[in-house]
């Protein structure tokens, strides 16, 4: 697993905006995740390493081989735990992405999110459906049929795959109050990505009976928008019969697709 590949998405719609580490720390709840990381790498850790180095004393070579697994573990869990992704660390350079609230049950919230999974620049890409679940802080509102952009974040893929196997999304609500940073968050995201999302909420309880909670979406039923779009990280592009892409230009040359959307309510597209 990692995440040193690039998504193959516009690296102008990177949430570039200034942290509120007041706010963050009050709504996200990415901050008490990361205490019970390091928290479980030090007490399971040390434990660990303490019992991996009593078996190797003990001299018995089934011992000392339990012991060199116990304390190679203690020592990636204590490394995990230092190393674990703060709050900040999805908001610096996380690529914005369309969010749906679709469940609220007491503190728990589900967020469908829409992002492009595809590693590939000169690919086509390869939407998915994933489906966030957190619980919600106090002083955070969150509501069925909310409109709440998102920052892609924690890819999770083999080194060679094409595709992402699967990603996280954290709302930018948690790092910013700010309505103006918001307004320009959901702007700089294509209104054909907030339709395809607002088509993939009926789809919901299907993307919850995933144990992934991640759906990837049929090539042929995404709009030609989505099929082939005009630019690829932020440079225009001209598809080829092959199905991929021809770089003809660059950032600067590259047209604005953020079209403006009105969006609607969840319950009004069942009325």
């Amino acid at each position: 697993m990692n995440e040193d590949g690039w998504p193959a998405g516009d690296p102008r719609r990177f949430f570039d905006a200034p942290i509120d580490q007041e706010h963050l720390r009050e709504s996200s709840p990415n901050i008490y995740r990361r205490a019970v990381w390091i928290a479980a790498g030090l007490v399971l850790g040390c434990g660990l390493v303490a019992l991996g180095a009593w078996a190797i004393v003990d001299g018995r070579w089934w011992s000392m081989l339990t012991g060199v697994v116990g304390v190679l573990t203690g020592v990636g869990l204590l490394i995990g735990g230092v190393l674990s992704g703060n709050a900040v660390r999805p908001y610096r350079g996380g690529q914005l992405i369309p969010g749906l609230v679709v469940e609220q049950a007491d503190a728990t919230v589900q967020i469908l999110v829409l992002g492009d999974t595809s590693r590939d620049p000169a690919a086509a890409p390869a939407f998915a459906y994933r489906l966030i679940t957190f619980r919600a802080r106090e002083r955070t509102t969150f509501v069925p049929g909310q409109w709440v952009p998102c920052v892609m974040h924690g890819f999770i893929a083999p080194g060679r795959s094409a595709r992402w196997w699967s990603f996280e999304a954290s709302p930018i609500t948690w790092a910013t109050a700010d309505p103006d940073v918001i307004e320009r968050a959901r702007a700089a995201i294509p209104a054909v990505e907030w339709q395809q999302l607002l088509a993939g909420a009926e789809r919901a309880a299907e993307v919850r009976r995933r144990w992934t909670r991640l759906l990837r979406i049929p090539y042929a039923e995404l709009p030609e928008s989505l099929r082939r779009p005009p630019s690829r990280l932020g440079v225009p592009v001209e598809w080829q019969a092959d199905g991929r892409a021809k770089f003809v230009g660059s950032v600067a040359d590259s047209p604005d697709n953020t079209d403006k959307m009105e969006l609607p309510d969840i319950a009004d597209t069942h009325a």
